[in-house]
């Protein structure tokens, strides 16, 4: 692990993210993770649990300023017709003073559900997409 720097710690303001190759020049949050199906061993004799790997979910939000209903109109189209689109994101976060990019790419996602609305008085609306996603690559790294 190279020395501490603090100017090196990763920080939001550095992140990204594009949606079917468009930016989402409005984001607020990212989240996704991969989290490991694991199944229970136990045998005769032995007092210990064993874990085999049964494979991973892969999920994630993405929260951004609304400005347009790009999203809206898909995913009401792929509801409405039962046609799920293509769907493909791609998260990258800048380290401030080096350029350095960590990016990661998600496919084979589905959408469970999405807002028609929502929206409050002297507030922003948010656009918040919750997600799962069969694949994922890493693209770059720090």
């Amino acid at each position: 692990m190279p020395d501490f720097n603090p100017n090196r710690v990763m920080h939001g303001n550095g992140g990204t993210a594009w949606w079917n190759g468009k930016k989402l020049t409005t984001l607020q949050s990212v989240e996704a993770k991969v989290t490991g199906d694991f199944e229970d061993i136990n045998v005769c004799g032995d007092p210990a649990t064993y874990r085999i790997y049964n494979g991973y979910l892969g999920e994630g939000t993405l929260v951004w300023l609304k400005i347009d209903s790009d999203v809206l109109v898909q995913m009401a189209e792929a509801f409405r017709t039962g046609i799920m689109p293509e769907i493909t994101v791609i998260t990258a976060q800048t380290q401030k003073g080096t350029n350095k990019v960590e990016r990661v790419a998600y496919s084979d996602i589905t959408v469970d559900e999405f807002m028609l609305a929502k929206f409050e008085k002297k507030a922003k609306t948010e656009q918040e997409v919750p997600f799962k996603f069969g694949n994922f690559e890493i693209l770059e790294t720090l």
